[in-house]
Protein backbone atom coordinates (compact mmCIF):
# COMPACT_ATOMS: atom_id res chain seq x y z
CA UNK A 1 0.00 0.00 0.00
CA UNK A 2 1.93 3.28 -1.35
CA UNK A 3 1.71 6.48 0.88
CA UNK A 4 -1.14 7.79 -0.87
CA UNK A 5 -3.74 5.21 -0.41
CA UNK A 6 -2.84 5.24 3.56
CA UNK A 7 -3.66 8.71 3.94
CA UNK A 8 -7.22 7.92 2.12
CA UNK A 9 -7.73 4.90 3.93
CA UNK A 10 -6.47 7.01 7.44
CA UNK A 11 -9.19 10.01 6.33
CA UNK A 12 -11.72 7.51 5.65
CA UNK A 13 -11.38 5.16 8.89
CA UNK A 14 -11.44 8.61 11.03
CA UNK A 15 -14.69 9.81 8.77
CA UNK A 16 -16.16 6.31 9.26
CA UNK A 17 -15.84 6.54 12.91
CA UNK A 18 -17.06 9.88 13.51
CA UNK A 19 -20.45 8.71 11.23
CA UNK A 20 -20.78 5.61 13.46
CA UNK A 21 -20.72 7.06 17.18
CA UNK A 22 -23.97 6.78 19.12
CA UNK A 23 -26.18 9.81 18.65
CA UNK A 24 -26.61 11.96 22.04
CA UNK A 25 -28.95 10.42 24.34
CA UNK A 26 -32.18 12.07 25.32
CA UNK A 27 -30.47 12.26 29.16
CA UNK A 28 -27.21 13.82 27.45
CA UNK A 29 -28.87 16.29 25.67
CA UNK A 30 -31.00 17.61 28.93
CA UNK A 31 -27.86 17.72 30.81
CA UNK A 32 -25.96 19.60 28.20
CA UNK A 33 -29.40 21.73 28.24
CA UNK A 34 -29.33 22.53 32.22
CA UNK A 35 -25.95 24.04 31.89
CA UNK A 36 -25.69 27.19 32.89
CA UNK A 37 -22.67 30.03 33.08
CA UNK A 38 -20.83 30.39 36.77
CA UNK A 39 -22.50 33.96 37.85
CA UNK A 40 -19.91 36.24 38.81
CA UNK A 41 -18.72 36.21 42.50
CA UNK A 42 -20.57 38.08 45.58
CA UNK A 43 -18.82 41.72 46.02
CA UNK A 44 -19.06 43.37 49.60
CA UNK A 45 -17.46 46.76 48.95
CA UNK A 46 -16.69 48.38 52.29
CA UNK A 47 -16.44 52.01 51.45
CA UNK A 48 -19.68 52.20 48.69
CA UNK A 49 -19.93 55.71 49.23
CA UNK A 50 -16.16 56.91 48.50
CA UNK A 51 -16.01 57.62 45.00
CA UNK A 52 -13.93 54.83 44.37
CA UNK A 53 -16.67 52.78 45.89
CA UNK A 54 -19.07 54.18 43.92
CA UNK A 55 -17.54 54.25 40.38
CA UNK A 56 -16.30 50.26 41.16
CA UNK A 57 -20.27 49.34 42.68
CA UNK A 58 -21.83 50.83 39.10
CA UNK A 59 -19.56 48.60 36.91
CA UNK A 60 -19.46 45.15 39.07
CA UNK A 61 -23.84 45.93 38.71
CA UNK A 62 -23.20 46.53 35.43
CA UNK A 63 -21.09 43.25 34.84
CA UNK A 64 -24.10 41.29 36.68
CA UNK A 65 -22.42 40.45 39.98
CA UNK A 66 -24.42 40.94 43.13
CA UNK A 67 -23.04 43.48 45.65
CA UNK A 68 -23.15 44.52 49.34
CA UNK A 69 -22.29 47.92 49.90
CA UNK A 70 -21.17 49.07 53.45
CA UNK A 71 -21.11 53.11 54.23
CA UNK A 72 -21.40 55.17 57.40
CA UNK A 73 -24.66 56.66 55.66
CA UNK A 74 -25.46 54.39 52.82
CA UNK A 75 -27.98 57.24 51.63
CA UNK A 76 -25.28 59.38 50.15
CA UNK A 77 -25.13 56.73 47.30
CA UNK A 78 -28.29 57.74 45.85
CA UNK A 79 -29.24 55.09 43.70
CA UNK A 80 -30.78 51.61 43.84
CA UNK A 81 -30.46 48.12 42.19
CA UNK A 82 -31.79 45.11 42.10
CA UNK A 83 -28.59 43.34 43.55
CA UNK A 84 -27.67 46.06 45.65
CA UNK A 85 -27.86 45.24 49.16
CA UNK A 86 -26.67 48.20 51.14
CA UNK A 87 -25.74 48.15 54.58
CA UNK A 88 -24.77 50.68 57.62
CA UNK A 89 -21.71 50.56 59.30
CA UNK A 90 -18.29 51.55 60.50
CA UNK A 91 -14.55 49.92 59.93
CA UNK A 92 -14.21 51.50 63.53
CA UNK A 93 -17.53 48.89 64.82
CA UNK A 94 -16.48 45.33 63.77
CA UNK A 95 -19.77 43.95 64.66
CA UNK A 96 -21.25 46.39 61.68
CA UNK A 97 -18.60 44.38 59.46
CA UNK A 98 -19.63 41.14 60.20
CA UNK A 99 -23.50 41.70 59.63
CA UNK A 100 -22.46 43.05 55.88
CA UNK A 101 -20.78 40.00 55.60
CA UNK A 102 -22.06 36.38 55.06
CA UNK A 103 -18.37 34.88 54.37
CA UNK A 104 -18.92 34.09 50.31
CA UNK A 105 -18.14 37.45 49.26
CA UNK A 106 -15.06 38.78 47.86
CA UNK A 107 -14.18 41.79 50.14
CA UNK A 108 -13.06 45.05 48.54
CA UNK A 109 -12.51 48.25 50.63
CA UNK A 110 -12.33 51.62 49.51
CA UNK A 111 -12.07 53.66 52.86
CA UNK A 112 -9.95 56.19 53.21
CA UNK A 113 -8.87 59.31 55.51
CA UNK A 114 -11.12 61.86 55.14
CA UNK A 115 -10.02 64.65 52.98
CA UNK A 116 -7.91 67.41 54.81
CA UNK A 117 -10.05 70.99 54.85
CA UNK A 118 -6.49 72.39 53.87
CA UNK A 119 -4.40 70.24 52.32
CA UNK A 120 -1.23 72.21 52.88
CA UNK A 121 -1.62 71.82 56.99
CA UNK A 122 -0.10 69.21 58.59
CA UNK A 123 -2.12 66.13 59.34
CA UNK A 124 -1.86 64.67 63.12
CA UNK A 125 -1.58 61.28 64.13
CA UNK A 126 -3.95 58.72 62.33
CA UNK A 127 -5.14 54.79 63.26
CA UNK A 128 -7.95 54.54 60.64
CA UNK A 129 -6.26 52.52 58.82
CA UNK A 130 -4.79 50.27 61.44
CA UNK A 131 -8.05 49.68 63.21
CA UNK A 132 -9.62 49.12 59.95
CA UNK A 133 -7.46 46.28 59.19
CA UNK A 134 -7.49 44.90 61.83
CA UNK A 135 -11.70 44.45 62.33
CA UNK A 136 -11.52 43.49 58.74
CA UNK A 137 -9.27 40.72 59.56
CA UNK A 138 -11.51 39.99 62.51
CA UNK A 139 -14.62 40.15 60.70
CA UNK A 140 -13.66 38.35 57.74
CA UNK A 141 -11.71 35.03 59.54
CA UNK A 142 -15.50 35.22 61.61
CA UNK A 143 -17.53 34.97 58.77
CA UNK A 144 -15.67 32.55 56.81
CA UNK A 145 -14.88 35.67 53.59
CA UNK A 146 -10.81 34.71 52.58
CA UNK A 147 -10.23 37.22 49.85
CA UNK A 148 -9.65 41.06 50.31
CA UNK A 149 -8.72 43.46 48.02
CA UNK A 150 -7.27 46.39 49.79
CA UNK A 151 -7.04 49.89 48.79
CA UNK A 152 -3.36 51.50 50.13
CA UNK A 153 -1.76 54.21 47.95
CA UNK A 154 1.40 54.73 46.45
CA UNK A 155 2.07 57.22 49.46
CA UNK A 156 3.21 53.80 51.34
CA UNK A 157 6.17 53.84 48.89
CA UNK A 158 7.52 57.42 49.36
CA UNK A 159 6.68 57.93 53.30
CA UNK A 160 8.71 60.29 55.44
CA UNK A 161 9.41 59.26 59.13
CA UNK A 162 6.89 60.03 61.64
CA UNK A 163 9.71 61.62 63.74
CA UNK A 164 10.64 63.46 60.39
CA UNK A 165 10.82 67.33 61.72
CA UNK A 166 10.36 68.89 58.10
CA UNK A 167 10.07 68.37 54.26
CA UNK A 168 12.47 66.66 52.29
CA UNK A 169 11.84 68.91 49.49
CA UNK A 170 10.37 71.69 48.56
CA UNK A 171 7.63 70.76 46.24
CA UNK A 172 4.10 71.39 47.06
CA UNK A 173 4.52 66.96 46.82
CA UNK A 174 7.56 66.78 49.50
CA UNK A 175 4.95 69.11 51.59
CA UNK A 176 2.05 66.70 51.27
CA UNK A 177 4.39 63.72 52.38
CA UNK A 178 5.49 65.83 54.70
CA UNK A 179 2.04 66.99 56.34
CA UNK A 180 0.78 62.79 55.93
CA UNK A 181 3.48 61.14 56.84
CA UNK A 182 0.89 59.76 60.26
CA UNK A 183 -1.55 58.79 57.33
CA UNK A 184 1.11 57.11 54.97
CA UNK A 185 2.64 55.10 57.60
CA UNK A 186 -0.73 53.96 59.38
CA UNK A 187 -1.53 52.77 56.07
CA UNK A 188 1.97 51.00 55.83
CA UNK A 189 1.31 49.58 58.95
CA UNK A 190 -2.00 48.18 57.81
CA UNK A 191 -0.62 46.54 55.03
CA UNK A 192 1.76 44.73 57.32
CA UNK A 193 -1.52 43.51 59.51
CA UNK A 194 -3.21 42.46 55.94
CA UNK A 195 0.28 40.76 54.73
CA UNK A 196 0.32 38.19 58.14
CA UNK A 197 -3.18 37.94 58.14
CA UNK A 198 -3.07 34.44 56.06
CA UNK A 199 -6.05 35.76 53.58
CA UNK A 200 -5.69 35.88 50.21
CA UNK A 201 -5.11 39.66 49.84
CA UNK A 202 -4.77 42.10 46.89
CA UNK A 203 -3.40 45.50 47.63
CA UNK A 204 -4.11 48.06 45.79
CA UNK A 205 -1.38 51.08 45.37
CA UNK A 206 -2.85 53.40 43.03
CA UNK A 207 -1.52 56.67 41.89
CA UNK A 208 -3.27 60.23 41.70
CA UNK A 209 -7.22 59.12 40.88
CA UNK A 210 -8.48 61.95 38.63
CA UNK A 211 -12.40 62.04 37.58
CA UNK A 212 -11.97 61.40 33.36
CA UNK A 213 -13.33 58.73 31.61
CA UNK A 214 -11.05 55.70 31.08
CA UNK A 215 -7.76 56.30 29.52
CA UNK A 216 -6.64 52.54 29.55
CA UNK A 217 -3.18 53.83 30.14
CA UNK A 218 -2.47 52.26 33.46
CA UNK A 219 0.87 50.75 34.37
CA UNK A 220 2.10 48.30 37.17
CA UNK A 221 4.98 47.67 39.80
CA UNK A 222 4.58 44.94 41.97
CA UNK A 223 6.10 45.48 46.10
CA UNK A 224 7.31 48.81 45.33
CA UNK A 225 9.24 51.32 42.80
CA UNK A 226 5.94 53.12 41.59
CA UNK A 227 6.75 56.45 40.05
CA UNK A 228 5.42 59.86 42.14
CA UNK A 229 2.85 62.23 41.11
CA UNK A 230 1.40 60.16 38.20
CA UNK A 231 -2.09 60.01 37.45
CA UNK A 232 -4.80 57.47 36.29
CA UNK A 233 -8.66 57.25 36.30
CA UNK A 234 -11.26 56.15 38.66
CA UNK A 235 -12.91 54.33 35.48
CA UNK A 236 -9.78 52.59 34.91
CA UNK A 237 -8.58 51.72 38.71
CA UNK A 238 -12.11 50.66 39.17
CA UNK A 239 -11.79 48.11 36.26
CA UNK A 240 -8.36 46.50 37.38
CA UNK A 241 -9.60 46.55 40.94
CA UNK A 242 -12.92 44.17 39.84
CA UNK A 243 -10.40 42.03 37.50
CA UNK A 244 -8.93 41.04 40.87
CA UNK A 245 -12.20 39.81 42.00
CA UNK A 246 -11.70 36.28 40.40
CA UNK A 247 -8.15 36.25 39.43
CA UNK A 248 -5.07 35.11 41.14
CA UNK A 249 -2.36 36.85 39.88
CA UNK A 250 -1.38 39.53 42.24
CA UNK A 251 -3.15 37.45 45.35
CA UNK A 252 0.08 38.42 47.78
CA UNK A 253 1.09 41.31 45.82
CA UNK A 254 0.84 45.02 46.35
CA UNK A 255 0.41 46.35 42.91
CA UNK A 256 1.63 50.00 42.08
CA UNK A 257 -0.43 51.87 39.22
CA UNK A 258 0.55 54.92 37.39
CA UNK A 259 0.27 56.07 34.24
CA UNK A 260 2.79 58.58 31.99
CA UNK A 261 0.45 61.60 32.73
CA UNK A 262 2.06 63.43 35.53
CA UNK A 263 0.03 65.16 37.97
CA UNK A 264 -0.01 69.16 38.59
CA UNK A 265 -0.06 70.04 42.15
CA UNK A 266 -0.63 73.23 42.08
CA UNK A 267 -4.10 72.52 39.86
CA UNK A 268 -5.05 69.70 41.50
CA UNK A 269 -4.94 72.13 44.77
CA UNK A 270 -6.55 74.79 42.99
CA UNK A 271 -9.52 72.51 42.21
CA UNK A 272 -9.81 70.69 45.30
CA UNK A 273 -10.07 74.37 47.19
CA UNK A 274 -12.46 75.17 44.35
CA UNK A 275 -14.47 71.95 45.36
CA UNK A 276 -13.97 72.77 49.08
CA UNK A 277 -16.03 76.02 48.51
CA UNK A 278 -18.77 74.83 46.49
CA UNK A 279 -19.28 72.14 49.77
CA UNK A 280 -19.39 74.69 51.55
CA UNK A 281 -21.89 76.65 49.94
CA UNK A 282 -24.17 73.54 49.34
CA UNK A 283 -24.10 72.94 53.11
CA UNK A 284 -24.79 76.35 54.07
CA UNK A 285 -27.72 77.03 51.34
CA UNK A 286 -29.53 73.29 52.71
CA UNK A 287 -29.12 74.71 56.55
CA UNK A 288 -30.78 78.04 55.59
CA UNK A 289 -33.42 76.04 53.65
CA UNK A 290 -33.91 73.75 56.65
Amino acid sequence: MNRTISYVFVIFLLTTLTACSPPDTEQQKQGQANVVPQAPPRIAVIGATARSGRVIIRQALDAGYDVAGLARTPSKLDFEHPNLTLVKGDVRDVESLKAALTGDEVVICMVGFPTPTNPQEPIGEVDLYTVMGANLIAAMKAKGNTKLIMASSTGVEHRVPNEATEPEGDSMSDAWRFNARFLYNDMFDMETQIRESGLDYVLLRPGFLVEEPARNDMQFTIDGGTPKQRTITYEDFAEFTLAQVGSDEYVGKAVGMYSDEIMDPAKEVKKFLEKMRKAKEAAEAAAAGS
